[in-house]
C-alpha cells in the first residue's frame, strides 16, 4: 500500500515538474524572441545625432524608415509601456528634427528631450525582457505619467 502511494505520488510530482519546466522554457523562448526584437529595432534607429544635419522632412523619415517597419513585430511583443516609449520617441525624433539644425548648440532641450525619450525605452525594453530575472530593472518607470488616464490601457 505504502509503495503504491510513494508510486502515485512520484509520479504526481514528476508531472508537475514537467508542467512546470514546459512553462519555463516557453516563457524564455518567448523572453528571447522578445529580446531580439528589441535590439533589432534598436540598431533600426538612427544616431540620435542626425537630427543636427537639418533633414528636410521627407529625407528624415527615410532615415526612420527602419525603425518603422520593425513596429508591427515590436508591437507583437512589446508590453504597453514599450509601446508607449516608441511612440514618445518617434516624436520626439520629428520634434528634434524640425527644431535643430548645424548650427544648433551640441546640448540643445530638443535633443535632451530626444535622448531621454530614448533612455527611457532602452529602460522599458529591459524591464520587459527581463521581467522574470533576477537582474530586471525595478524602479520607478517615467513613462505612465506620459499615458493619459482616460485611455484605461491597463
Amino acid at each position: 500500500m505504502v509503495t503504491a502511494l510513494a508510486f502515485i505520488g512520484s509520479l504526481i510530482i514528476a508531472s508537475l515538474g514537467f508542467i512546470i519546466g514546459r512553462f519555463y522554457a516557453e516563457s524564455e523562448r518567448i523572453l528571447a524572441e522578445k529580446r531580439q526584437y528589441y535590439m533589432e529595432f534598436l540598431k533600426a534607429l538612427p544616431p540620435l545625432q542626425d537630427t543636427y544635419k537639418g533633414l528636410e522632412d521627407e529625407e528624415f523619415m527615410a532615415t526612420l524608415r527602419p525603425a518603422m517597419e520593425r513596429v508591427p513585430s515590436l508591437l507583437f511583443y512589446a508590453d504597453q509601456s514599450v509601446a508607449v516609449a516608441s511612440g514618445v520617441l518617434f516624436q520626439k525624433y520629428e520634434e528634434a528634427n524640425a527644431a535643430l539644425t548645424p548650427s544648433s548648440p551640441p546640448l540643445a532641450p530638443e535633443f535632451l528631450a530626444l535622448a531621454k525619450a530614448q533612455n527611457d525605452l532602452v529602460l522599458e525594453m529591459r524591464r520587459d525582457a527581463f521581467r522574470w530575472s533576477v537582474f530586471n530593472y525595478n524602479g520607478k518607470s517615467r513613462v505612465p505619467s506620459l499615458v493619459p488616464d482616460k485611455l484605461n490601457l491597463k
